[in-house]
């Protein structure tokens, strides 16, 4: 019998579902091509950290626009959120390691590992923080946005990211199953606490709030540009 604690989880993925990352593998490992790996490697860009980042002080800054303020705070919350399920829980849990340290002695997945670029990563396998972010923002974005046609391109994107993650062989498809529940929880969460936040600040008789909720530096801007 399995048991799943602190000190087994990472193993009892791989014990538990190996025929099934195994068999992703294979499928992805089909795919390769010299063409079309660079084109992946974009995909999987739009989840790392150099572009999470940007995009969590972009939200922030958008919170001080009065139009663009809970698009701002959805994603930066949701960015927030999903960095500290993924990064200060889940991934000290699991500790679980990357495909290419524990299938090291597996020719046919080195074959592939090799073939889609050799990426290394520095931190713990599960779940995917790639695909985290990529839903994280995906989810937020989906929510807060009005256009039924545009708002179907976040979750889209997000679907591309977390399938370069398994063609480039970094993780495992349990992996990415988790990051899209932590990045699809987060987004959640990040919508409707930003929904909270703006309902209350829109009817508390609050001076603070109201000062919060009248706040708008796109009008300063007007008022000094006039």
């Amino acid at each position: 019998m399995i048991t799943l604690n602190l000190l087994s989880a990472g193993a009892w993925l791989d014990t538990a579902f190996h025929s099934v990352d195994y068999a992703v593998f294979e499928f992805f490992g089909k795919l390769h091509a010299a063409w079309f790996t660079p084109f992946v490697q974009i995909f999987t860009e739009l989840g790392d950290g150099h572009v999470v980042v940007p995009m969590m002080l972009l939200g922030l800054v958008l919170c001080f626009f009065k139009k663009t303020r809970k698009c701002g705070m959805a994603l930066f919350l949701a960015i927030t959120i999903g960095t500290l399920i993924t990064n200060g829980i889940a991934k000290p849990l699991f500790d679980r390691p990357r495909p290419y340290v524990s299938l090291a002695g597996d020719s046919s997945f080195m074959q592939w590992y090799t073939e889609a670029g050799k990426l290394t990563e520095s931190d713990r396998s599960f779940p995917s923080g790639h695909t985290t972010a990529a839903f994280e923002m995906a989810v937020s974005m989906f929510l807060v946005f009005k256009n039924k046609k545009f708002k179907w391109f976040f979750p889209v994107i997000a679907f591309f990211v977390g399938c370069s993650r398994l063609y480039l062989m970094v993780h495992y498809f349990t992996d990415v199953v988790g990051g899209f529940i932590c990045g699809v929880i987060a987004g959640i969460l990040a919508y409707y606490i930003m929904t909270a936040i703006m309902k209350l600040l829109e009817k508390s008789n609050n001076k603070l709030f109201k000062w919060l909720n009248d706040f708008d530096l796109g009008k300063i801007f007007k008022k000094k540009s006039a």
